[in-house]
């Protein structure tokens, strides 16, 4: 398929997300429909699913709700993969999923698909979805160089799955005393000038709550 401009290419994928607090633009997707966050939320209120930061606020907000599942429901079109490649063309920085998570080994596939096909772009996917990224290593796929995945701890000062981490190749984000803390919160919520997020370099990333 051959788009005329970014404007066509972002409806066929539902359209964007713009969280103040990040560098770049990202996608979003409703926070109700992770499957494994889902289950952490309702196991534990307390948790850090169960005090998600996409379940309040503007994230709540109806035409940003209605967004969301647009985006959800435009996963899995024939050519949502290159329709996202056509819309970040000449991006340095992605986020993907500020709410929501990935929802299948089929979804984390295509990400992976438009990550090798922006070769010049920086990617980062933080997730608890540990099994669909476990599943898409075991069938002989590779993670390209340019997206970060961190798998995230589900509790509040709980730890990560470093072992399963550095097994798949991809970094974590949890409590530790001596890795590198997200200066964000002394910094107007905003990502400033760092990047960490986004560099495989970086094994732990810790984030404070919010």
């Amino acid at each position: 398929m051959t788009f005329q401009n970014k404007d066509e290419a972002a409806k066929v994928v539902g359209g964007l997300s713009d969280p103040s607090k990040m560098p770049c633009y990202g996608y979003s997707l409703p926070a109700s429909e992770c499957k494994t966050g889902s289950k952490i939320a309702a196991a534990n209120p307390n948790s850090i699913c169960g005090k998600c930061y996409a379940k309040k606020y503007r994230y709540m907000w109806r035409p940003i709700q209605k967004a969301m599942r647009n985006r959800l429901r435009s996963l899995y079109q024939p050519h949502w993969s290159e329709a996202m490649v056509f819309v970040m063309r000449g991006w340095k920085y992605f986020r993907w999923h500020d709410s929501g998570d990935i929802q299948s080994v089929r979804h984390l596939r295509n990400i992976v698909r438009v990550c090798r096909k922006t070769p010049d772009t920086k990617h980062w996917l933080p997730t608890r979805e540990y099994k669909f990224v476990a599943d898409f290593i075991a069938s002989g796929e590779k993670i390209p160089d340019n997206l970060t995945i961190r798998l995230s701890a589900s509790q509040f000062d709980g730890k990560p799955p470093e072992m399963m981490a550095k097994q798949l190749g991809v970094c974590v984000s949890g409590a530790s005393k001596t890795e590198y803390n997200c200066p964000a919160s002394h910094q107007s919520n905003a990502c400033g000038d760092c990047r960490m997020c986004w560099d495989r370099n970086e094994f732990r990333v810790i984030y404070k709550k919010h």
